[in-house]
């Protein structure tokens, strides 16, 4: 027990919630008439603490403060003296930049579950195929500046950024910040809401009972799409995560929740760009993404910012590419007109051209129908300018790409932390406010827990009896 709160008390201490006053001050009245508001720093450090104990409801949170001292003292309150649940959920409405909790109106007519299925871990195809060209074209006529129209979340964004993210960039938790490897990946996460709605006409009375009249929603901006993993439909939202590649502890910079029927390569487009808003200083070295992202006009965007460009292909969409005689094989290899693969010998740095040479000139063996008469053998050229997709910075079929790859993977682990450790579906949500303030706070928590570990790893733990002794002398 005493391990338990030692643990508890020195991942507190950590945080550090110094900005939260002035960031909240313009949600506050200047001149209250009523009862002298709570800290905003105390209610999100017990919002923290709250999510830390996996404790899903606020009227559980409530109870757990007022019977168990120890839990008001680390949040910042008095014993005797802890919030009610409303003073929990007008909090909530201060951290929300809209006067409702919902994006939309209530009342429409209701989406019908799709028919359409994909196969074992296959996204589907986004239903307008040209909207990554049309999107990528909008962003490289804004020749550098980004546009960008404020958002209900853009407090609680502020608060992520300047008091977790930033300084775990300060410690080295991130990686190098002058050319970061980013990691981008959609999560399937269903509503607590019912995607059928209230009925407000009467067709039923006259025997219609799929009528298409406007309904009332708990969930309004919810909707239908297809979760791959779990191979099925779900009613909900798609939360995007940008994560960092080199971060040992797979931490999150950028958390976006989409329409769940938006297709993952559109979600990187729009979260992209926004992210370039919110961390303008940092320069983005490398993208690290899966083959639902393989698109050529995301490769010519980042292309055009000097990313670097980590992402599997799509083998649907891939057609093979004929020039000249040869044929570009689906690593980015040419393939000369015998079927032999070219030899890969060397590259300019600079211009990312790559020369590839005959394989029989540079092997031990002789081609029966040689297609140079050269003693130096037929040499082929590619250029990541001429297509960035088939001939990416880092060849596809070398292990230098593999391995770097394979940190992908950490994007999937930040999302398993944030549904499975920290419970984020348990909480039955109906609203985009409900989602996207418990899944920054599930966020908060998991740059808590790496600072906590870099504590217990530099031996700057201190025990109970101390803690107690400095909160007496304080």
């Amino acid at each position: 027990m005493q391990q338990f709160y030692s643990d508890l008390i020195n991942w507190v201490s950590a945080i550090d919630l110094s900005q939260t006053t002035s960031l909240l001050k313009h949600r506050y009245s200047a001149s209250p008439k009523g009862r002298k508001p709570r800290d905003p720093a105390d209610l999100l450090r017990s919002l923290l603490l709250m999510h830390k104990l996996q404790v899903v409801s606020i009227d559980d949170w409530v109870y757990k403060l007022r019977t168990l001292p120890v839990y008001a003292i680390l949040s910042g309150f008095i014993k005797d003296d802890t919030p009610g649940v409303g003073t929990f959920y007008d909090f909530f409405r201060r951290l929300w930049l809209s006067e409702g909790a919902h994006k939309t109106g209530r009342n429409k007519r209701p989406l019908r579950k799709p028919r359409e299925k994909g196969k074992k871990n296959e996204k589907l195809d986004p239903r307008n195929p040209k909207i990554t060209d049309k999107l990528v074209a909008r962003v490289l006529r804004s020749a550098g500046s980004i546009h960008y129209a404020s958002k209900e979340h853009d407090l609680l964004q502020r608060l992520f950024q300047s008091q977790f993210v930033l300084p775990s960039a300060t410690i080295g938790l991130l990686g190098d910040t002058n050319a970061l490897s980013v990691i981008g990946d959609g999560s399937a996460v269903e509503t607590g809401a019912r995607s059928f709605g209230k009925f407000l006409c009467d067709c039923r009375k006259g025997g219609n009972w799929k009528c298409g009249c406007k309904r009332q929603f708990s969930d309004p901006d919810a909707n239908w799409g297809w979760d791959s993993y779990r191979e099925k439909y779900y009613f909900g939202r798609t939360l995007y995560v940008f994560c960092a590649a080199d971060s040992p502890h797979d931490l999150p910079i950028y958390l976006r929740y989409f329409r769940a029927s938006q297709h993952d390569s559109v979600s990187w487009i729009c979260g992209y760009q926004e992210l370039r808003h919110w961390y303008p200083h940092w320069k983005f070295g490398e993208a690290i993404l899966d083959s639902a992202h393989d698109s050529l006009p995301i490769y010519t965007m980042l292309e055009h910012d000097d990313v670097c460009t980590i992402i599997d292909l799509n083998l649907r969409r891939w057609s093979k590419l004929v020039q000249d005689d040869f044929t570009i094989g689906k690593d980015g290899v040419p393939i000369c007109p015998i079927g032999r693969k070219m030899v890969h010998w060397g590259k300019l740095a600079k211009t990312h051209r790559r020369k590839w040479r005959c394989p029989a000139k540079c092997g031990n063996w002789i081609c029966e129908t040689p297609c140079s008469p050269s003693k130096y053998g037929r040499t082929f050229y590619t250029s990541t300018s001429d297509n960035p997709r088939l001939f990416p910075r880092i060849r596809r079929d070398s292990k230098e790409w593999r391995i770097r790859y394979a940190k992908r993977t950490a994007v999937e682990r930040c999302n398993k932390r944030q549904k499975i450790d920290y419970k984020l579906e348990n909480s039955k949500g109906r609203s985009s406010r409900h989602w996207t303030i418990r899944t920054t706070l599930i966020a908060m928590c998991q740059h808590a827990d790496a600072w906590f570990e870099v504590t217990k790893k530099n031996k700057q733990i201190f025990a109970v009896k101390e803690w107690l002794e400095a909160a007496s002398a304080a």
